[in-house]
């Protein structure tokens, strides 16, 4: 498998400054690779010198002046040593895109990861070669980001799979060796920052903080006891008749699960507050036949245009929750997404899938098909960590094609439910986990996204959230955002 040009361009660029997700090609990027002896692909190649420095954002990436011009660092994925002279780091290529063992079990590392200067990597080897005034390096950084960024393992282990189909995150790379709550690819960029500095380049000033903040909220079930069919559930099995008819005939803001207010004011409090761009997110769903789409609610129904009038006054955005029917392979969210721009009134492109289940990476493909350019499903069900290695939204690379992708996604730290149902945590424990990864984002100036749903934040003894510290949870780790972005 080859990667495309492009791929390989942003794929590098992302290693050696703050690469954003909705450009592969930067102005000045000049970036080649050569696998072997084939012929060297370039992309965006546009040198310093025919653009002029103004065209380049300096304080992205590292860069030194000679000669009274300002140059950015220079990196190439090279195996011929005669190009090496073109570039100030070579990254040696290990030989992984041109195993035949591509896409399988084989191709994956096995036993203890090799580190170099400290920090893991999957392919290569921990060796570093100064030539003058450039720098070789055989730690394969580049297929060992791709592997992570990819979802690459997934290909190549398709029969491990959980109950829903999902690829557990106990059986990841990551976990099995301890890294999990390391993002790892963000430390490889700080490795090329190290070594460029060493050679002589300015590096861009990067402070710990947090790039974004994202509170997102899946609406699984926005309401405990509104219409024909919940009545008839708690008239029969609940708390009675007159219970059912409180909640179902009474006002909206009065069912158990209507929380929205204290999201709404827990977010816009952090949002206030903080010195970076905060953004609440709510997953509306819009379709699916399983049993675990239900409950069905209609968008279009009353209570739920309030809802959404209510969210959108306290400058929410909205996504599509894609079904768990179509968490396998995608298919359905061509009219999910149809469905719920109807009942929006607006264009959609922000999604997660239903119970974290992106079963398979070639589902992304759908996704981009169908106008969803922004993927917030990145985070493992089982437990809470960096599922991709990073903690920078990224756009996908495909793993089959190795063609770059429109699509970003955007990691995922925590989910409410991991914390205690997978992960069978406490109130402390769950918070240190939290803090943690939160802390681990801060420090390489990645975005904090958190996931909450409004029926795990009920209060009172019926229905009882499953646990009775996660609103409590939600406000603290919230308290802490606000007080590490203002550090």
């Amino acid at each position: 498998m080859e990667l495309t040009g492009s791929a390989l361009s942003y794929l590098l660029d992302f290693l050696c400054g703050r690469a954003m997700p909705d450009s592969g090609e930067k102005p000045g990027s000049d970036f080649s690779v050569r696998r072997g002896a084939g012929s060297t692909l370039r992309s965006s190649e546009i040198s310093s010198d025919a653009k002029g420095a103004d065209s380049m954002d300096y304080r992205e990436y590292p860069y030194r002046v000679s000669d009274g011009q300002r140059e950015r660092l220079r990196i190439g994925y090279v195996a011929d040593k005669d190009e090496w002279e073109h570039y100030d780091i070579v990254f040696v290529p290990s030989g992984f895109f041109d195993s035949e063992d591509y896409a399988s079990e084989a191709s994956l590392p096995a036993g203890p990861l090799p580190r170099i200067e400290g920090v893991p990597f999957l392919y290569g080897e921990a060796r570093l070669e100064r030539l003058g005034g450039r720098l070789a390096v055989y730690a394969d950084l580049p297929a060992s980001a791709f592997v992570l960024l990819s979802r690459y393992e997934e290909i190549c282990r398709p029969s491990v799979r959980d109950g829903h189909g999902r690829f557990p995150g106990k059986e990841s790379l990551l976990y099995r060796n301890g890294l999990i709550e390391r993002a790892l690819v963000d430390e490889y960029r700080d490795l090329v920052w190290k070594w460029a500095a060493g050679l002589g380049f300015r590096l861009p000033e990067c402070r710990p903080g947090f790039g974004k903040i994202w509170l997102t909220h899946d609406i699984d079930a926005p309401f405990y006891c509104r219409g024909l069919r919940a009545f008839a559930r708690e008239s029969l099995k609940g708390k009675g008749v007159g219970a059912a008819l409180r909640w179902a005939c009474g006002s909206k803001e009065k069912d158990p699960y209507y929380t929205f207010d204290f999201f709404c004011r827990t977010d816009n409090a952090v949002a206030r507050s903080a010195s970076c761009p905060v953004q609440a997110v709510y997953f509306l769903k819009a379709g699916g036949t399983a049993s675990q789409d239900r409950p069905f609610y209609n968008l279009k129904s009353r209570d739920m245009q309030g809802l959404i009038s209510f969210l959108r006054a306290q400058g929410a955005v909205f996504g599509l929750h894609g079904s768990y029917s179509s968490g396998k392979d995608g298919k359905g969210c061509a009219q999910e997404k149809a469905r719920i721009e109807d009942a929006l009134q607006e264009k959609t492109f922000r999604f997660r899938q239903h119970f974290l289940r992106s079963c398979e990476p070639s589902a992304f493909a759908c996704l981009e098909e169908n106008g969803l350019r922004e993927d917030f499903t990145m985070g493992y069900a089982d437990v809470a960590g960096f599922r991709l290695g990073t903690s920078r939204a990224v756009r996908w690379i495909n793993p089959y094609t190795g063609e770059l992708s429109e699509l970003i996604l955007h990691p995922l730290l925590v989910m409410d439910n991991t914390l205690y149902q997978y992960m069978e945590m406490g109130y402390e424990e769950s918070q240190a986990c939290c803090e943690r990864l939160l802390g681990e984002a801060y420090r390489h100036g990645g975005d904090a996204c958190l996931l909450w749903h409004n029926s795990s934040v009920a209060e009172g003894p019926y229905p009882a959230a499953p646990v009775d510290w996660l609103r409590k949870l939600y406000v603290d780790l919230c308290r802490e955002l606000e007080s590490w972005q203002n550090k």
